[in-house]
């Protein structure tokens, strides 16, 4: 896990990974100013923002809409 100040770059971190590592990744937000990049199998303490899977958002029923 990975943490980044804005949503922007945790979204690019996720992206690039799960492209390059073949795996899922979560981002998800702490506080205001605080998200996480996470592997799938990762806790998860805080909203969910998205999940990428070979560098694409995947639609989960726990992401957040907008």
């Amino acid at each position: 896990m990975e943490t980044y100040p804005t949503l922007r770059q945790a979204t690019g971190v996720a992206r690039t990974l799960s492209k390059h590592s073949s795996c899922t990744m979560v981002v998800y937000r702490v506080t205001e100013e605080k998200f996480v990049t996470a592997h799938s199998s990762d806790q998860v303490n805080g909203t969910i923002e998205a999940v990428y899977r070979d560098g694409y958002v995947v639609p989960t029923l726990l992401s957040k809409t907008r």
